[in-house]
């Protein structure tokens, strides 16, 4: 019984609520479009803590990404490409929020949050996106 503990405990961190990230920019607009979804952009850095905490802790929240995929289409970019693009970080992670046609429609999110936080504040942009397609 306790081997089977372990063995669930060992696919429950392989295999959480993760989900998939488009890494390209103009894919995630195309796929935007498709969907009718806004595009939350994650910019990071590598060695980024807070990153990582999203990544691994945020992120494995179910309710979290269920939220995500069903609302947005999650993009995550360099630090580098995303300053390329136009796209300036305020420190790592910097979270935008961008229409189907690329534009921002609320300020940009600076730094990790815990799950149920990022997930209230992500449910208010997605209310103001509605709102402003109305």
């Amino acid at each position: 019984m306790r081997l089977f503990i372990i063995a669930a405990m060992v696919v429950a961190v392989l295999f959480g609520a993760d989900f998939d990230w488009v890494t390209n920019y103009k894919e995630a607009l195309t796929i935007a479009k498709k969907e009718h979804k806004p595009v939350m952009l994650m910019i990071t850095q590598p060695n980024c803590n807070m990153c990582e905490y999203m990544d691994e802790v945020a992120f494995e929240n179910e309710e979290l990404v269920d939220f995500i995929e069903y609302n947005f289409i999650p993009l995550k970019l360099d630090r580098t490409v995303a300053n390329k693009l136009g796209f300036k970080d305020y420190g790592t992670p910097t979270f935008y929020f961008l229409t189907p046609s690329g534009k921002t429609f609320v300020p940009p999110l600076q730094g990790a949050a815990a799950a149920k936080v990022f997930l209230k504040t992500i449910k208010e942009i997605k209310a103001k996106y509605v709102a402003q397609e109305r």
